[in-house]
């Protein structure tokens, strides 16, 4: 599983680093690690490890490791409790190959966001506090391979957004991720999404990373489990 869980980890650190410089954050990228050289906005990492030979210190020596320091530890081998870190998160990743069927998708049809105001529309639906609504910011659009998707709660023009997910193209994969429900129904969520997904990338696998409940939704519309990875905070 290796292969597949470095390809899902290269691409979610490529949207990491699409939302840090979208915030005028200068990131660096090499074979152990993606790496952020100041704090980045809430909810993303400083770091991301590309390779299960990164360490501890091969992390913590490109970043500013003081408090509010966040790495995705992909592979879940590091042990950075001895910096004074906690792990905050354990989530797995997810691998959904073009051959597997899709359970049928309901609801209203899913579009593309394509201009700062249907972003604005979009993020609005997404955030989950107020404070959420300036990290993904309409720059994003413009980024190749980012596809900001979502649904209208009717057909009407004016009608909010009550599901969308974020798909990012990176050569070989394609990542799906911040999906979300205003109802809370995350599993007709991941149908919907999916769905959507593949409309526009075509073959490629899906790929990303859940924790909770999500990861059970994702399986639940065919989805693989491909190994663990933890997210440590101090």
């Amino acid at each position: 599983m290796t292969d597949r869980i470095a390809l899902a980890a290269h691409n979610n650190a490529l949207w990491c680093d699409a939302v840090a410089r979208s915030h005028g954050v200068a990131c660096t990228t090499d074979e152990l690690a993606w790496t952020a050289s100041t704090r980045t906005p809430p909810y993303y990492p400083d770091a991301v490890t590309l390779s299960p030979e990164a360490g501890e210190y091969d992390v913590l020596a490109r970043v500013d490791d003081s408090d509010g320091c966040s790495v995705k530890d992909s592979w879940s081998r590091l042990d950075l409790s001895m910096e004074d870190f906690a792990r905050l998160v354990v989530g797995e990743w997810v691998w959904l190959d073009p051959s597997a069927t899709l359970p049928a998708a309901s609801g209203e049809p899913w579009t593309r966001v394509d201009s700062p105001a249907l972003m604005a529309q979009w993020v609005r639906a997404w955030a989950s506090d107020p404070d959420a609504e300036a990290i993904l910011r309409p720059s994003l659009l413009d980024e190749p391979g980012v596809h900001v998707l979502g649904a209208r709660a009717s057909e009407e023009p004016d009608a909010p957004f009550v599901t969308g997910a974020v798909v990012n193209v990176t050569g070989q994969v394609a990542g799906l991720g911040n999906v979300f429900a205003r109802d809370g129904d995350v599993e007709r969520a991941w149908r919907s999404a999916t769905t959507a997904a593949r409309a526009v990338v075509g073959g490629l696998p899906l790929v990303g990373w859940e924790a909770g409940a999500s990861v059970e939704a994702a399986v639940a519309v065919g989805c693989e489990r491909l190994g663990p990875l933890s997210v440590w905070l101090k």
